[in-house]
């Protein structure tokens, strides 16, 4: 199992979505352990709960114990990739409704285009996509654009 951070706070928190910054809970996926601490970090001092895994089957796990606020997802990881798993996710009704941001630092791959990508798979599109290397502040707009403010 790769590395998972504050599994017991996601978990205390667990069904107390929209109560405060707490309530504003955010999944992280991907592969890399340092953009995992590094989105957690930054969006966990602006006041969000934040659980970061390291494979979309860990993911799954999490999503399991109990819906977040919003996913943060890679793009390409090796189990599985961030396409199949948010294809997966839109076609479940326990979790379609879940926003979810891709992340990725493969713009080539899709064109420029990310809407256009993604209605030629036939799938749902993402509530918005972010580019690495992400900037912070490109990260935390983005996050409040969907769930507001964490406090």
């Amino acid at each position: 199992m790769g590395v998972v951070i504050h599994m017991q706070e996601y978990l205390k928190t667990k069904g107390k979505r929209g109560a405060g910054a707490m309530g504003k809970k955010i999944l992280v996926i991907d592969d890399e352990p340092d953009m995992v601490t590094f989105y957690c970090t930054v969006l966990e001092e602006k006041g969000y709960s934040v659980t970061g895994v390291n494979s979309a089957q860990e993911g799954l796990h999490f999503l399991e114990a109990g819906k977040p606020d919003l996913i943060l997802l890679d793009l390409i990881m090796p189990d599985k990739t961030g396409i199949n798993l948010f294809r997966d996710l839109k076609k479940d009704e326990r979790y379609k409704d879940i926003p979810v941001v891709l992340i990725t630092g493969i713009k080539d791959v899709m064109g420029g285009d990310h809407k256009k990508f993604f209605e030629g798979l036939r799938t749902r599109v993402p509530a918005a996509y972010l580019e690495k290397p992400v900037d912070p502040k490109a990260l935390l707009k983005t996050v409040g654009n969907i769930l507001g403010p964490a406090a």
